[in-house]
Order: structure tokens, then sequence, then C-alpha cells
């Protein structure tokens, strides 16, 4: 059976793919990169539809074919559509792709417009959840109801939902009565055990999201052990006030370092060198940053998140659940060199296991080929 082709709808994805400067990339977009070029190594055709940063309408990047579509999606993730050419812009690149497989990965309000896509195409669809919120009725139910209904339809006409945990798979069946399959997030792994800062470095990575990822813990957690020397790596807010606040605070903070947006894969040089890395989101799906702290043997403590209890479980790091525990977590591995040691043994060991991206592209090309009738 020949090779299907396999195009990727991420309109936020192309400063990851071409040499734009755009500092608002995610996770979302990072993951279906990453899978996207190992896929391309391999001998895959794959492609991308992505936003207006500037670009030509085709592009061939590293034997990828990247073809814009609207500007208007850009800035606005979970927007309705502003008008119908906007909509056909999308229609447009994705029928230019003529791809056998479309992958689109997290909530957005055009979700439903690539399932309708495939469904009118007779192409096949799979969408990745991206998130736990993605999986919340409460959460899906605050949204816009355009945007909701969209989204909705998309996951109930994909062929395949793909999840991160076993959580969001129970989540998916609770909530929407579809069934996923799990395929774990996948990396690139480093071949060498890197050196780590002396003294011990508190690292903290994200995005300036107030409501979600609440970097202002990290600075309360700075402030409450002076002795300790913190670092924060964050892209810029859209919330552009809110960016200024927690800047001109953390300028306040002796032993604390902003260094501000460093593109990927250069932050991981900073996973490298800390030795605790610092988790204060509300809700996550499955953080690229826990997989890029244990990859370079560095043990997470995490404030909320814990995937499917795996930190616990495999002794990766810590799971606080308050603030008051996180200060007491972060100041036990730091006096506590041999237990951050085991922690960061224990991380590297886990992801090799379960998150080594050649592993995880095996799972998606027998996924693949299920999808379009092969053997498996």
């Amino acid at each position: 059976m020949s090779k299907p082709s396999i195009c990727f709808v991420s309109l936020q994805a192309y400063p990851l793919l071409g040499n734009s400067d755009c500092k608002t990339v995610g996770g979302a977009e990072l993951q279906q990169v990453l899978l996207a070029k190992e896929l391309a190594s391999r001998g895959f055709e794959i492609s991308f539809v992505v936003g207006d940063y500037g670009q030509k309408k085709l592009e061939e990047v590293n034997g990828i074919i990247i073809i814009k579509s609207s500007q208007s999606f850009i800035s606005h993730r979970n927007r309705v559509l502003r008008s119908v050419p906007d909509a056909l812009s999308l229609q447009r690149a994705m029928n230019i792709a003529n791809a056998d497989i479309y992958y689109q990965r997290t909530a957005h309000f055009y979700t439903g417009q690539v399932a309708f896509f495939c469904k009118i195409k007779r192409k096949k669809f799979i969408f990745s959840i991206g998130h736990d919120s993605n999986c919340d009725i409460n959460l899906l139910n605050k949204l816009n109801k355009a945007i909701k209904f969209m989204y909705v339809y998309g996951i109930k006409n994909a062929d395949c939902i793909v999840a991160q945990s076993k959580e969001q798979q129970s989540l998916m069946k609770e909530n929407f009565g579809k069934d996923s399959v799990l395929i774990k997030t996948g990396h690139f792994l480093p071949e060498h055990k890197p050196d780590k800062n002396t003294p011990p470095t508190i690292l903290w990575v994200g995005a300036l999201s107030k409501r979600k990822k609440q970097p202002e813990l990290f600075l309360k957690l700075a402030k409450s052990i002076p002795d300790a020397k913190f670092q924060m790596i964050c892209a810029p807010s859209i919330d552009k006030r809110y960016y200024q606040q927690i800047n001109e605070l953390a300028d306040r903070i002796p032993n604390l370092d902003i260094v501000g947006f460093v593109p990927y894969p250069e932050v991981n040089q900073y996973f490298e060198r800390a030795s605790i890395f610092v988790n204060t989101s509300s809700v996550e799906g499955f953080p690229n940053t826990f997989i890029q702290a244990w990859a370079r043997y560095t043990p997470v403590v995490s404030l909320n998140v814990d995937p499917d209890e795996i930190i616990c479980k495999y002794k990766l790091g810590l799971h606080s659940r308050t603030f008051k525990q996180m200060v007491e977590d972060v100041k036990l591995l730091l006096e506590d060199e041999e237990l951050r040691e085991e922690m960061g043994v224990n991380g590297r060991k886990y992801v090799e296991r379960e998150h080594d991206l050649k592993k995880i592209v095996e799972k998606y090309i027998k996924l693949f080929k299920t999808m379009m009738g092969g053997d498996g």
C-alpha cells in the first residue's frame, strides 16, 4: 500500500516552518511541525495550511509544502469567521493540498471547516486533542455559540480523534460520546546528559496568560525563596498591559532573571541547564515543556497539572496542588541534590519509553494505514 499524503491545518504554525519572527506559537503548532518533519523524513508527502504571514502563496521548506490561507486567521484563534472570503480561502488552501488525510489539532472555530471539507471531498479527518479544555463541556458552553457549534460539528464528524492521555479519552467519551486513540506527545530526544547550572536554577517557560499560565505565581515563588536563582522565559501576551505589568514586577525581584521570548529549539538550552522546572498553570493538555524538561534530566514541580498522575506515579518531580506546598517542594529539591538527580533520571527514562518522537510516529503510521484500509 502506498503512503497516504497528509495535510496539517494549523494556521499559526508558519513561524516554525518558515522564516517569520512571530512570537506567539504554541504547543499545538509545535507538535504538528515535529510530527510533520519526522513523517517527511520517512518519505510521506506532507503539506501545511497556514495563515498569512507575508509569505508566498506556495512554498516548500525541507520537503514540506506550505500553503497560505487568509490573513484574518492569524491573531484570532477562537473567533467566528469574519467573512465568507475567509471561509473560502481556507477551503481553497485545503483543496490545493489535495491530501488523503487532513490533521487538525486543538479546539478552533475552523475544526468544523476541516471536517466539512473532508466530508464533501471524501477525505479522512483526524482531530487531535490539544488541551484538556477541548473535552470539557462546561468550558465549551462559555464559548460563542457559533464557535461551539463549529467545533462540536468537527469532532462529531472526525474519522479519528487522538488523545494525549487516558483522562482526555474518558472526558471525550463522557462529554461527546466519541472514542479516541491514545497517542502521546512526541519529541526529539538529545543524546547527551547535560551539565546543570551551579548554583541550581529554577526555570519557568510559557506564554504570559494570566488565566491559564498564572506567571505571577512564579514571581511570588521567587520572592518566597530569595536565596535561589530563578529564570523566566515568556512569549509576549495579547494583553499588552499584563505583559508590561509582569515585566515590571519581575525587574524588582533581584533573584529572578526574565529572559523574554526564546524560539524553539534554542529554549532547550535553558532546560538543559535548569535543575528544576516549575509549572504554575491552572489547566493544560500534556505540556511540551514537561517532556522538554524530563528529556534533559530536569524534574518538574507542578502546581495543578499532572496528566494521568504520572509525576507522582513515576517520581518525575512533585505535584504540589497548593502554592504553599509548591514553595516547600522547590525548597526540598534545592536542598536534596540526590533526590533531584534521581527524579531527573526517572524523567529521562520515562520520555525515552513514552515520548520518543520516532516511536510516536510509528503509531501514527499504523493509524494512517488503518484509516486508509490497510492491514495496520
